[in-house]
């Protein structure tokens, strides 16, 4: 079964109610190939959640031969006007991602989860924050269609610098950014040094 960010009836509504979306993430627990690891974990997508479920606590999703996976407790996203360069930067990379940070708990919850979300974010430079320790899982997700979108009109309406123009599937860029490649100050830096306006990222 795919958890991917999909397009559905519960996206449309919680992505129309304003500038933060209450979601939970998608946990995955493998066997390890590695000699001196029994696990691996990750993140394998992110689902919406309703009103009635905002206060709901982790859970169980499916046991399988080759994988476990539980959703996550409610989380909540929020765009904010401070990150605007972060979300230009990321719309216009050749795939936009959404990002992710957990924290190992102390106990395992829910027959066996040991994450808890601490952060979902449209902004990598606010990830790279956590990639210096190790006690982190950091996860990024492909950005679907409508969440996008969201995060597509929040920048057109906020992003006064330069004209944003939305993203086109038939025009994407052709320099490949990579998650954990640039800081913030260093794309500004070679903005400046190639002659282009700061908010201009093609």
């Amino acid at each position: 079964m795919c958890y991917a960010v999909q397009k559905s009836a519960m996206w449309e509504t919680a992505l129309s109610e304003g500038n933060s979306i209450h979601l939970s993430l998608v946990y995955e627990r493998k066997a390890s190939s590695h000699p001196w690891l029994d696990w691996e974990w990750s993140v394998r997508g992110m689902m919406p959640v309703a009103d009635a479920d905002i206060n709901s606590g982790p859970r169980l999703l499916e046991r399988s031969d080759q994988a476990v996976r539980w959703l996550g407790e409610p989380s909540r996203l929020d765009l904010h006007r401070t990150d605007l360069d972060a979300y230009v930067y990321n719309l216009t990379s050749p795939q936009p991602s959404v990002y992710t940070v957990a924290h190992e708990l102390d106990d395992p919850v829910a027959d066996g989860l040991i994450w808890k979300t601490h952060l979902v974010t449209m902004s990598s430079y606010e990830a790279e924050e956590y990639m210096s320790g190790d006690d982190a899982l950091i996860g990024k997700l492909v950005m679907q269609t409508d969440v996008r979108e969201w995060l597509e009109a929040f920048v057109a309406l906020h992003y006064k610098d330069s004209t944003f123009k939305k993203r086109r599937r038939d025009k994407l860029d052709t320099e490949e950014y990579k998650f954990g490649q640039e800081t913030l100050l260093e794309l500004r830096r070679r903005m400046l040094a190639s002659g282009k306006p700061e908010g201009e990222l093609h």
